[in-house]
């Protein structure tokens, strides 16, 4: 053992590790590489994204495994990129969302799918990139119902109408305020 290493744990006067100690170590090396893991994570976000809105569009399904992934990617960011206030309103926030949504699936609007990818959208934008997000998902909607009328991209019959797949649309929105550097 090392003693009074900065890559050895300190250990109590009983032989267990210091947690104190830990976590200070663990803080430390966020503050110096915060940003380079800020990076890494939302390089993850983007391509666990593009995953999710191709398997959509080709299957008119989204994984509740992605979905999962999609909410762990954010706790490692939000430890690393947002203040405790901010992450308890991110949480509101989506919390209302998720309100909103599930209303609409009842009433048969949106898939089951759709409401937890934009619950985990939202909970990554936050409300203080909420607008952006929302406009690049109306454009990007509109782009893909326009694709669809023009028989450029597929539609599933649903209850005596056409359904288009969400996902591309709230990936692509997400991706787009990921780059545009709002989060």
């Amino acid at each position: 053992m090392l003693s009074g290493s900065f890559l050895s744990p300190h250990y109590s006067i009983y032989g267990h590790i210091d947690m104190a100690d830990v976590f200070d170590r663990i803080q430390f090396d966020l503050l110096i590489h915060g940003q380079a893991y800020k990076f890494y994570i939302e390089v993850a976000l983007v391509a666990v994204l593009v995953y999710v809105g191709f398997t959509d569009f080709r299957a008119f399904k989204i994984s509740n495994n992605l979905v999962l992934l999609l909410l762990v990617l954010y706790v490692f960011f939000a430890l690393v990129a947002r203040t405790p206030a901010e992450i308890v309103s991110d949480l509101i926030f989506s919390g209302i969302i998720f309100v909103v949504l599930v209303w609409f699936y009842t009433k048969g609007g949106i898939g089951g799918g759709d409401v937890k990818l934009v619950t985990v959208a939202c909970l990554w934008t936050g409300p203080h990139c909420a607008l952006l997000f929302s406009v690049m998902l109306l454009l990007l909607i509109g782009l893909h119902v326009f694709a669809a009328w023009m028989g450029w991209a597929a539609t599933k019959p649903k209850a005596g109408r056409f359904a288009i797949p969400y996902a591309p649309s709230i990936a692509g929105a997400l991706i787009a305020t990921t780059m545009l550097g709002c989060l």
